[in-house]
Parts: C-alpha cells; structure tokens; sequence
C-alpha cells in the first residue's frame, strides 16, 4: 500500500499517470490529479517526471523532478550474476527489457538486458521480481551520465544521491 500523495499545485499535465507503472494515478487533463494507495508501490517514478513539485513521498518529504534525462536513474543488469530466468522482462511494464543469447567458453547463455533505456522510468519492479536479487539492480548515474552497476542505488526520488550533488 503506497503513500504517495499529489498535494496542491498540480496541474493536470498528466505526465505523473503516463509513466506510472501500476496506474495507480488517476485524473482529467487540467484538474487535480489523485493516487491510489491500493496501487501505489513507493516507487517515486511520479514525482521525478512532475514539473511543478507536487508529489510527496510516505515521509512527506517533497520529491523532484529529474530534468536532465541523461542523470535519471536506470535498471542495469549484472550479466554474471544473471541466470536468465525472465522474471525482471516479464515484469516490466514499459518493456524495457529482454533477453540476449550470447557464447562464452563453447557455452552458450541467456541474459536479461536493458534493451530500451530511454523507456525505464526506473519503477524498480525488476529489482523486486529478480530472483537473484543480484542481477538487476537500479542505480544513479554519475555526473557525466555513466551508469556503474555497483553506483548508488535508487532509494527515492526526494533527495539526490552524492554522486550528483558534490
């Protein structure tokens, strides 16, 4: 159950529903938009796409936008760690991932990949469903735009990571 909330000062742009990936928000264009605490999972993807900051996270804590698209944070998949069994793909609701076959040693293997990065609005929900649990994780950028799979990890959109503010 989420508790996310859009408090005074949205403007009904929508954007806020078009990327959530439960559609947990609903509302006209030009009118107060609502979200369902039966639908919200916390992942804060709202809040980073609202351009007037009207989002507030469980803790109250007002939530950001993240204009510069090459900063947003995305799922990034450890391929050594990863043995293919489809759960983050399947789960995905934007179908930013898919899997890879590839040949290593005369073996050959199956790999999640992030095959549409542009599409991720960084739900978290792969990370959730992997049953590795160290196969797909989703992280900050560093300054540049350059993701490491071992960078900090996406907590919330409500403050931003060191990486980017030091």
């Amino acid at each position: 159950m989420g508790g996310y909330t859009i408090r005074e000062g949205c403007i009904g742009c929508t954007v806020c529903a078009k990327r959530c990936p439960t559609e947990a928000i609903t509302g006209s264009i030009k009118k107060m938009h609502y979200i369902d605490p039966e639908l919200c999972i916390d992942c804060g993807v709202c809040g980073s796409y609202c351009p007037v900051d009207c989002i507030y996270d469980q803790f109250g804590q007002q939530t950001f936008m993240v204009k510069n698209a090459k900063l947003r944070p995305l799922a990034v998949v450890l391929e050594d760690n990863c043995t293919g069994c489809e759960a983050c793909v399947n789960i995905c609701p934007f179908d930013c991932l898919s899997m890879k076959t590839g040949q290593e040693g005369g073996h050959f293997f199956t790999v999640s990949h992030l095959s549409k990065p542009k599409a991720c609005v960084a739900c978290k929900l792969c990370e959730v469903a992997c049953s590795d649990k160290e196969a797909i994780r989703v992280v900050w950028p560093d300054k540049s735009g350059k993701l490491d799979p071992l960078g900090p990890p996406l907590l919330s959109f409500s403050q931003l990571p060191a990486t980017l503010t030091s």
